[in-house]
C-alpha cells in the first residue's frame, strides 16, 4: 500500500524527491538545491503544491499541481521511481490532483503537463485521460570537441560592422547601470515571439531578478548580450547542471529587428566558445520543432536526442 500526502519542506524529503528524479531522468534531473531555489522564489500568489508518494515509509513518487499565470490554467507533473511503475500509482496520484483542482477559484478550464518522447508509457497514460498533444520541443545537444566554428569565422566582424557588440553579463553589469531593466524587456520580448502553448502573463521585475538574475546556475561568465547603441537586442544564456562536464542552454534570442543577420549564431558560437574554454564536454537544449532556433543549433553541430512533449486537456467539470 502507498500513502498521497503533502510534500514536507526539510531536507529528507528533498533529498528523497531529488532521488526520484535522478532514478526517472539521470541524464538531466532537477537537483536539491534546483527543487530549494524554486520553491523560495516562486510567485506567491499563484497556487503550488507538491505531493509525495509514499511506500513502506519510503518516498518512492512525487508530483506537483500548480496555477499558471492565466486564470483558470492549471498544470501537474507526476514522476513516478522506476521500480513502482505500473502499480497504480500515476492513477491514483492524478485522480488526487483532479479532485483537488476541481473545486478551486478560478475554476479549472484547462489543465497541462508534459513528458518525454522516449517514454511512451506516459504518452498512453495522457492519451487514455483524453490529453491532447500541443507541442513538441526536441532536445539535442552538441559535442563541444567537435564543433568546427570555420564556417561562422567571419560572423564577429559583420556583426561589428553594424555597430553591435556582445559582451558577457559579467562585464555589462559593471558599465551600464540599467543592465536588469533592460534584461527584464529583453526578455519578455523574446517570450512574445518563443513556441509555447500559451502566453504567460508577464511576471513582475522584483519576480523576474529572483527566479533568473539570481538563479545560482545561470553563469553570468556565459551570459552573452549583444547591444545596438545601448539598446539590448539579442541574448544567450548557458547554465550549469547537475553534471559537471555538461551546460544547458538557457534563453537564446534576438529582437524581430535583428533577425536573419547572423547575430543569434553569434551569440551561440560564443557560448560554445566559452564552454570549450571551461572544459564542458556537453552542451544540452530544446527547441520547438518549428522554431528556426531548432534549425540554427542542427546547422551549429547539435543532434537530437529525445523530445519533450506538450498536452493538455479542457477540464469540464468532470
Amino acid at each position: 500500500m502507498f500513502n498521497i500526502r503533502p510534500f514536507q519542506k526539510n531536507d529528507a524529503e528533498y533529498d528523497a524527491i531529488a532521488a526520484v528524479e535522478k532514478a526517472v531522468f539521470p541524464d538531466n534531473p532537477e537537483t536539491v538545491e534546483d527543487f530549494k531555489y524554486s520553491d523560495q522564489t516562486r510567485n506567491p500568489n499563484l497556487m503550488y503544491h507538491r505531493l509525495v508518494v509514499v511506500h513502506d515509509g519510503q518516498i518512492v513518487g512525487f508530483a506537483i499541481y500548480a496555477q499558471q499565470s492565466v486564470s483558470g490554467r492549471y498544470h501537474f507533473y507526476i514522476t513516478v521511481h522506476p521500480d513502482f511503475e505500473r502499480r497504480g500509482v500515476g492513477t491514483a496520484v492524478y485522480n488526487h490532483i483532479l479532485n483537488a483542482i476541481t473545486p478551486l477559484t478560478p475554476a479549472p478550464e484547462m489543465l497541462g503537463t508534459g513528458c518525454y518522447e522516449h517514454k511512451p508509457q506516459s504518452i498512453q497514460f495522457l492519451q487514455k485521460r483524453e490529453f491532447k498533444q500541443v507541442m513538441r520541443w526536441v532536445i539535442s545537444t552538441l559535442d563541444v570537441a567537435t564543433f568546427d566554428d570555420t564556417p561562422f569565422a567571419s560572423l564577429a566582424a559583420k556583426i561589428a560592422d553594424q555597430g553591435i557588440d556582445i559582451m558577457p553579463l559579467s562585464t555589462l553589469k559593471t558599465i551600464d547601470p540599467t543592465w536588469q531593466n533592460q534584461l527584464y524587456e529583453l526578455d519578455w520580448l523574446l517570450t512574445l515571439d518563443e513556441p509555447q502553448p500559451y502566453l504567460p502573463k508577464k511576471p513582475e521585475f522584483a519576480q523576474y531578478v529572483k527566479r533568473e538574475i539570481e538563479n545560482p546556475n545561470l553563469l553570468h561568465d556565459a551570459w552573452f548580450v549583444a547591444r545596438e547603441n545601448g539598446r539590448y537586442v539579442g541574448m544567450t544564456q548557458l547554465t550549469k547542471s547537475d553534471d559537471l562536464t555538461t551546460y544547458k542552454t538557457g534563453f537564446t534570442g534576438t529582437v524581430r529587428s535583428h533577425r536573419r543577420r547572423g547575430l543569434a549564431t553569434l551569440l551561440k558560437t560564443n557560448a560554445i566558445h566559452y564552454a570549450k574554454q571551461s572544459g564542458i564536454r556537453t552542451i544540452r537544449t530544446g527547441n520547438e520543432e518549428n522554431n528556426p532556433m531548432y534549425a540554427l543549433n542542427l546547422k551549429l553541430g547539435f543532434k537530437d536526442l529525445t523530445a519533450n512533449l506538450a498536452f493538455e486537456k479542457v477540464i469540464d467539470g468532470r
